[in-house]
């Protein structure tokens, strides 16, 4: 039987993969076979940027993990660039600064003079570790609008990096930093440019659809820049339905933009929902202390501001402008300064305006026009209560002129987007010729493919119902032999046999052994009532632990205490459990735990409720629970176990089983804790 069943495995096996080799050998015929282009150590790489994107409690110890494993420099440096992500997306970006150095140097040693000359590093690792190291470095810098010169460097200096690297799949988002710092820049086309690129490079890359969402959000945030709502707005919704799929810190990115966007549109009250939001998201992450935090309170202070709630907008901006400080971020520095400003004016402390005002000459030489704009706009509001019409004038001058700036860039945007339209045509014509060319071999090579398919699923599937139908009837001779034996055993001893020796044995013993039977008899008719039942109420389940028990007692002697607590709130009688859970975990915990052990003896049993659960405990003070051994001495566990999997599949709400050792303050085993939760809706 087991020869022939191993002859069926092989013969499935071979249809099972037989369309596979025929598909093979016609694409061969007609096209080379794609090569798995995965890299394992990337992929690996790869899930711990996840991890570090998504704040994994585990990730800090599963880079310390890979640094302490790293089989030669290379990697442990590929983690310690993971650290330095770490920290820089972290409450102490600082720390990143001096890692990112040390990875720079490593990778200038290993060059060997070949950057010098190709303009390249010697191997796409090395392209990848230098190129990944400039982002973020270049992050760092974008953050707190340091230098935005010298940030579009890095970035543009990473994304040529990481052409020549092994790891090309981040060149849309690189693509896509560089349009950020085009942004910070006021270079609106350029930022525009890029964006499309990176959504170009997505397509060719075949990278996920869903990978396309942040530069969406991209375009959405320079369409608002450029003052055009409505564009903004088709981005923005685009995004919002695809929000559960983005990282934490993307998912923090388009909510602060979002509330942007309802800011520039001065709908104060949707801005404050929507940064209100942001700050929910940033605490759900676990973000509270990153940058993101302190960039959703800035903007509550000056939303807070515009809806004349001047008290709030003081408590906001006394909590980050320290930060900011801290951080030397000019832009950051500037913005509570024009926040202070607009505090200052609504509270008519116009000293205080002319004190920020002219501490803060030079803050503009580093800001985006819009956060001038806000200035303006707060100064002229100053410059009216004070009756200077003259400078209210020159603010709304320079007010106009930034609206110039923003139809010449809006000009200048057309223009880009016709030609870019042009080229995507011509592309386009050049490839379906291509395409046309090639449509005949594909459909010869697809209709042979369909049949040679279509042959072979045919065969397995008439394999499948053969095989199906032979396995059910050895299946069926397998019962029916097993009832038998079944039977045969019922019919060698019955219960009432039993019962019947007992009862003579009870009869012709003394009072004591004949307690002792009559206990033993109980327990015998009980077990034999319960097994038959799928599940008992917890409270006839105690009752026959009690039995159990009383019965054990004769052998386990007087220096055995046990006890049952039951919580007040714990109605035993409506909780159903499987029959005979608690006594296997009682006769464990006896036999494999207190049975021969010296001094006192301690098995206690407690029912407790938490949260629509109820929650039973076994503990005693033996010497603790030894898995193999206890596997070896063929325990209940496994009968407790298929039960719950059996049962859980039924079920929506799960119950759950575990056992421990119970540990002093010494760490030292003091016994054994097995544990059943049980939830109330649960059916068996």
């Amino acid at each position: 039987m087991r020869s022939n069943h191993k002859t069926i495995r092989q013969i499935l096996l071979t249809l099972a993969i037989l369309p596979a080799v025929i598909i093979m050998f016609l694409s061969c015929n007609h096209d080379k076979s794609d090569r798995d282009g995965n890299n394992p150590r990337i992929e690996r790489l790869q899930n711990l940027d996840d991890s570090i994107s998504l704040f994994a409690p585990t990730a800090l110890n599963d880079i310390q993990r890979g640094l302490a494993g790293a089989k030669d420099s290379m990697e442990y440096y590929e983690y310690l660039l993971r650290l330095a992500n770490f920290y820089w997306l972290s409450d102490r970006p600082e720390r990143a600064d001096t890692l990112i150095n040390r990875i720079i140097n490593f990778v200038n040693r290993q060059d060997n003079g070949y950057y010098a000359q190709h303009n390249i590093y010697s191997t796409p690792r090395l392209n990848t570790m230098m190129a990944s190291a400039l982002s973020c470095k270049a992050a760092r810098n974008h953050n707190f609008h340091r230098d935005p010169g010298k940030t579009l460097q890095f970035y543009k200096e990473s994304y040529r990096l990481y052409q020549h690297s092994d790891n090309e799949k981040e060149l849309p988002f690189v693509c896509a930093n560089i349009a950020d710092a085009y942004i910070q820049l006021n270079d609106i086309p350029n930022a525009a440019r890029c964006y499309r690129r990176a959504l170009f490079l997505v397509d060719s890359l075949k990278q996920p659809e869903h990978s396309n969402i942040t530069l969406y959000m991209g375009l959405a945030q320079i369409y608002l820049t450029l003052n055009d709502f409505e564009t903004a707005k088709h981005y923005y919704d685009e995004t919002e339905r695809f929000f559960d799929l983005m990282l934490p810190p993307m998912q923090a990115y388009y909510v602060n933009n979002l509330g942007n966007y309802y800011y520039f549109r001065k709908d104060y009250h949707k801005a404050l929902d929507t940064f209100l939001r942001l700050k929910r998201v940033i605490i759900k992450n676990g973000m509270q202390n990153n940058f993101d935090m302190y960039l959703c309170k800035v903007n509550l202070a000056d939303v807070y501001l515009n809806l004349n709630q001047t008290d709030s907008a003081q408590h906001y901006l006394d909590e980050v402008e320290p930060f900011f400080r801290k951080n030397g971020d000019p832009a950051g520095i500037y913005y509570c300064n024009t926040i202070r400003i607009g505090i200052a004016t609504k509270r008519g402390d116009f000293n205080e305006v002319r004190r920020v005002a002219n501490g803060d000459k030079d803050g503009e030489k580093d800001v985006q026009y819009s956060m001038v704009n806000i200035r303006n706009r707060y100064m002229r509001q100053f410059y009216e209560h004070t009756n200077n019409y003259r400078m209210a004038y020159e603010t709304l001058k320079r007010d106009q002129s930034y609206t110039d700036s923003l139809e010449h860039n809006r000009s200048n945007m057309r223009s880009a987007e016709i030609m870019a339209r042009f080229r995507a045509d011509t592309l386009q014509l050049h490839h379906d010729l291509a395409l046309e060319h090639k449509n005949a071999e594909i459909q010869r090579a697809h209709t042979m493919t369909t049949g040679a398919i279509l042959t072979a699923v045919v065969l397995v599937l008439l394999l499948i119902m053969w095989y199906m139908y032979t396995r059910k009837k050895q299946l069926q001779n397998q019962v029916n032999i097993m009832n038998l034996k079944l039977n045969n055993v019922r019919n060698r001893i019955s219960p009432h046999f039993m019962f019947n020796v007992l009862n003579n044995k009870i009869v012709n013993s003394g009072e004591k052994e004949a307690s002792e039977l009559m206990e033993l008899a109980r327990l015998i008719r009980t077990n034999l009532d319960m097994s038959s039942q799928p599940y008992m109420m917890l409270d006839k389940e105690l009752e026959f632990v009690q039995q159990y028990i009383r019965v054990e007692r004769y052998l386990l002697g007087d220096d055995f205490k046990f006890n049952i607590d039951v919580a007040d709130d714990a109605d035993i009688a409506k909780v159903k459990i499987p029959s005979m859970f608690l006594q296997i975990l009682t006769e464990n915990a006896i036999v494999h735990g207190l049975k021969g052990m010296e001094g006192e003896k301690r098995l206690r049993i407690y029912i407790a409720r938490e949260n629509n659960l109820t929650i039973i405990s076994v503990e005693d003070n033996g010497p603790g629970f030894n898995a193999r051994r206890a596997l070896k001495k063929g325990t209940g566990l496994g009968i407790i176990s298929q039960t719950i999997a059996v049962t859980n599949e039924r079920n929506k709400q799960k119950m759950r089983f575990e056992i421990s050792n119970r540990e002093d303050s010494n760490n030292q085993i003091i016994g054994c804790k097995a544990t059943l939760k049980i939830p109330d809706c649960i059916t068996f």
